[in-house]
């Protein structure tokens, strides 16, 4: 079984990760669709042309619907693992608060050489 790090900073750095491959996805997803866009008519006019041009838009339409919707996703999460960091600190807290106290040790009395409790 894989060693897993569970260090709030771990979080952190998954965060960061998901916001930036939102960012990365946005525009690269946007670049490939306008090359995509500016290819232009290149379907023809006959009838089989127009067939093609509707299935090619619906689908060109499905995969930005679905691309922007994994994309609006990655924020979600970040903001969910920057929640785990905050509930892992808390967590973390509470155990070290939930510790055993440990009462001050006794006194030593030199004159008699004895501990005090």
């Amino acid at each position: 079984m894989p060693n897993t790090d569970v260090r709030g900073s771990t979080f952190t750095k998954a965060a960061g990760g998901f916001t930036t491959e939102h960012d990365d996805l946005a525009r690269d997803t946007r670049r490939i669709l306008d090359a995509i866009t500016a290819l232009g008519d290149f379907a023809g006019t006959d009838e089989t042309a127009n067939t093609f041009r509707q299935g090619y838009s619906t689908a060109l339409k499905k995969a930005e619907t679905y691309v922007n919707a994994l994309r609006d996703v990655y924020p979600e999460v970040a903001g969910r693992l920057a929640g785990m960091k905050t509930g892992f600190d808390i967590a973390n807290w509470a155990s070290v608060e939930s510790l055993p106290k440990v009462s001050d040790p006794p006194e030593y009395s030199k004159p008699d050489g004895k501990l005090k409790p």
